[in-house]
């Protein structure tokens, strides 16, 4: 079809624009297979690729001579190969996750045929949540590790935007004008589940408890038939620090203010190192990891001030993911519902004692 088009001989760029004016065309599956093969197409995924090539024998340099034409050949013809880079790329970019630990370390029963049902349970509760019912998982391999990515709709968004208009455009020399308009779509998001089968560990990377726990429960029934094999206690999830930034600080009824005042990163180096990042540090920190700019660590405990209406002595609480809250001298049922309402807790869970 490319090469019809005369587009067999043209710049990556020029594929990529094709593809793009096309989007609204392409059918949903080939829509995904063009993702996935873009996952593998820039520094780190062609790295993927040659690494999980020559795990299986295979010189990746005879599939091509540019990251694109050796990620399309290896979807191709080396589908094996593809999947594994696939994985692999995924799984390095796992940060901000929680981690379970299985009832026993036991290989996964799950079939292709089974993701729909998948689908559809998440979908419905990601609908309750305003969300949207889209939802589409896939599935790939890291060795020993099943790499799961889920690409569903995020919250609705609204954003003022300039728009060329020819009609706008006035007379040689004069000013030119943008059409202004208001925007409204639904982002993207794309979560990863990761299943250690030498472990038995599930690692969730989503943004927020309520989504950490609907994977945790949905896959624990995708893969050993049990909703609680990956446990039934409370979810903690510090992973809004990143997504919703210093917005997260707004109080809730009781409570006159929040400060974010600690956190800890803590790294996959061989020595489990980690970082302690404390005041003025903090959110430039967590602003870099949001646009992309560290992809190493995570955040696996915050420390906040809380300022009760009541009272004009601050108190210390500490978040630990992924099941551990101590209350400090603040009541439960006050600070509670700003963890809840802050999406860092999961309303259905158990109460932990502080």
């Amino acid at each position: 079809g490319l090469a019809s088009d005369g587009l067999a001989r043209a710049d990556d760029d020029d594929v990529l624009a094709w593809l793009h004016a096309r989007a609204g065309l392409l059918p949903a599956a080939l829509a995904d297979d063009l993702e996935r093969i873009g996952e593998l197409t820039d520094d780190r995924g062609a790295q993927a690729l040659l690494l999980a090539a020559g795990d299986q024998g295979l010189d990746a340099r005879r599939l091509g001579g540019d990251p694109l034409e050796v990620a399309v050949a290896a979807f191709l013809d080396h589908r094996e190969v593809f999947e594994r880079a696939l994985g692999r790329r995924a799984a390095s970019r796992m940060r901000g996750t929680v981690e379970f630990v299985g009832r026993s370390a036991v290989p996964a029963t799950f079939r292709a045929t089974d993701l729909p049902t998948l689908e559809a349970e998440l979908g419905a509760q990601f609908e309750e949540r305003a969300r949207s019912a889209h939802c589409r998982v896939t599935a790939g391999r890291d060795g020993p590790r099943v790499v799961f990515t889920i690409a569903r709709g995020g919250l609705v968004r609204c954003d003022e935007a300039l728009e060329d208009d020819q009609r706008l455009l006035t007379e040689p020399g004069g000013p030119t004008y943008l059409a202004e308009r208001a925007v409204r779509y639904r982002p993207q998001r794309r979560d990863l589940v990761v299943y250690d089968t030498t472990t038995g560990t599930l690692r969730v990377q989503a943004p927020d408890a309520p989504t950490v726990q609907s994977y945790r429960r949905a896959f624990g029934r995708l893969l050993h038939g049990n909703a609680d094999w990956f446990g039934d206690g409370p979810v903690v999830s510090l992973e809004p620090l990143v997504t919703r930034g210093v917005a997260i600080e707004a109080p809730t009824p009781g409570l006159k203010q929040v400060r974010v005042v600690g956190i800890v990163v803590r790294y996959d180096a061989a020595d489990g190192g980690t970082l302690a990042l404390e005041a003025d540090e903090i959110w430039p920190f967590l602003a870099a990891r949001l646009h992309g700019g560290l992809e190493e660590g995570e955040v696996v405990e915050a420390t906040f001030r809380v300022w009760r209406v009541t009272n004009p002595r601050p108190a210390l609480v500490r978040v630990r993911a992924p099941n551990r809250i101590e209350y400090g001298r603040v009541a439960e049922d006050l600070f509670r519902p700003w963890l809840e309402a802050r999406g860092f807790l999961a309303r259905d869970t158990v109460r932990l004692a502080g």
